[in-house]
């Protein structure tokens, strides 16, 4: 990583979270079920997780037909918020109202009838604590899992699941669908925070900001501070693109070229770079640069039918059992 690039993102953050509160909030603070106009339901609810030790708040996007078919199971897509959101940011209408979107592309055929899961991620990278105390990994990649498949009609097989994420969790998305390929048939980042070198927090420790400090206390668990050079190689997209076997997975991520990170932050060298690793090893993935395509949850919604679609690429059509 070039120096000083981590104290430019800092800044760049500062500027977007200030702009975040000009456009309205990204939580719902009190969340209660949404009923969407074609039968659609959103519910935000929790359960005891045991990598965590505590309980782990997610919210659920039930199809038009979950009600109405009782004997029906449907696939599933999992999909990993950003920084400084949780499992309730996809529902706020500044993002552009995505529970509707996703229900038109289901009434109109365009992709299959599914239920959509979010979990709450807080801003831990979805990686496990170096100590071990909260294990967010093993939150998405287990115990969320087993929870969904026993408490909703859906089906268990690899190819009815699949895992996307949004800028912080198109990095856990893709980090966690290279560590566990069995499990999932489909992964997808969008806007991937890609860090690299091997120690990316050098240069974080050196900033003597009230935000750079904040992001230290929140990352110093997850890494360490300085980076643990072990757990960080474990978790680090570029030396898991370069190792892991990912036989039957299928890879997507996407970049926008005015992506509000790219003039600041070597963003898209870091994707560059991952996809280039791939493609040196001969491992199948598919790689967007979307010319002017913004950060984030915008960039998701320009391209929701692309996103949707991949991630449901393997389900069985929405009327067949």
């Amino acid at each position: 990583m070039k120096i000083g690039s981590l104290i430019v993102l800092i800044v760049n953050l500062t500027c977007s979270i200030s702009l975040a509160q000009e456009e309205g909030p990204r939580r719902v603070a009190n969340p209660e079920p949404i009923d969407l106009p074609a039968g659609s339901r959103v519910e935000f609810n929790s359960f005891p997780s045991p990598a965590l030790g505590k309980d782990a708040d997610y919210s659920v996007f039930f199809p038009p037909s979950y009600n109405r078919e009782p004997n029906r199971r449907y696939p599933v897509v999992y999909f990993l918020h950003g920084m400084w959101n949780d499992h309730t940011s996809w529902a706020v209408e500044r993002y552009g109202g995505i529970p509707a979107a996703i229900e038109t592309l289901m009434i109109s055929g365009r992709v299959p009838e599914c239920l959509l899961v979010h979990p709450n991620g807080e801003n831990s990278f979805y990686t496990d604590y170096l100590d071990g105390t909260r294990r967010y990994e093993g939150m998405i990649a287990k115990d969320l899992i087993e929870h969904i498949e026993s408490t909703y009609r859906v089906r268990t097989d690899r190819k009815s699941r699949s895992l996307g994420g949004v800028s912080m969790g198109a990095y856990g998305a893709l980090k966690i669908g290279l560590k566990y390929p069995e499990r999932y048939a489909s992964v997808a980042g969008i806007s991937p925070i890609v860090l690299t070198g091997e120690d990316p927090s050098r240069h974080l420790l050196n900033s003597s900001s009230r935000l750079a400090q904040y992001l230290v206390s929140a990352l110093e668990p997850v890494f360490g501070m300085p980076f643990d050079p072990k757990h960080w190689r474990e978790n680090d997209l570029i030396s898991l693109a370069g190792e892991a076997g990912i036989d039957g997975l299928g890879l997507f991520f996407a970049l926008g070229t005015a992506d509000r990170y790219n003039s600041q932050f070597p963003l898209q060298a870091g994707v560059d770079t991952f996809s280039r690793v791939l493609s040196e090893r001969g491992i199948p993935h598919d790689y967007r640069l979307y010319e002017d395509g913004p950060h984030g949850w915008q960039l998701v919604m320009e391209h929701l039918d692309e996103v949707a679609g991949f991630l449901c690429r393997t389900f069985r059509p929405a009327g067949q059992r």
